[in-house]
């Protein structure tokens, strides 16, 4: 499967470094959410929230090494988005049945135009970057949505 260049879709308004840790996964989601609703992503916060609930319910976003990966489609998604936000301190994250401490969030956002193989590209060129510990070193040292670009558009090299 081709990987895609996240730096296309990962939404510059809706990086948030050094956030104060979250009080659960219903804040978290309101938070990025309203990013990507306010960064013209999502047409309507509330319809894009249900959407990632509905995800909730199909199998744990949780995904070990203090990361979330939660991913909603939509019809109120206008175009595909990434959000990311890198917490002070780990925060508990319940997806599913599963549970774990998150300290980094990735938020998908996926047009509901948007093809399934389109979708499925971004999710493994993501888990692929994820499923190295150098660059889960990077997460935690980026210094802003450049920064974090560079280093993203360097392991996809």
């Amino acid at each position: 499967m081709e990987c895609i260049n996240l730096g296309e879709v990962l939404v510059k308004e809706a990086v948030v470094l050094d956030h104060d840790p979250f009080k659960d996964k219903d804040e978290m989601f309101d938070f990025l959410a309203g990013k990507l609703n306010s960064a013209g992503v999502a047409t309507d916060k509330e319809a894009y929230k249900k959407a990632l609930y509905e995800r909730e319910e199909m199998g744990p976003t949780y995904m070990g090494n203090f990361i979330g990966l939660p991913h909603g489609k939509c019809d109120e998604v206008i175009k595909p988005g990434i959000a990311f936000c890198r917490c002070k301190e780990p925060f508990t994250y319940q997806s599913c049945g599963e549970e774990g401490k998150v300290k980094y969030v990735f938020m998908l956002a996926i047009a509901g135009t948007q093809s399934g193989d389109e979708y499925m590209r971004v999710l493994a060129t993501l888990a692929g970057l994820l499923a190295h510990e150098e660059f889960l070193a990077v997460l935690e040292t980026c210094t802003s949505y450049e920064d974090l670009l560079d280093k993203i558009n360097e392991f996809n090299k």
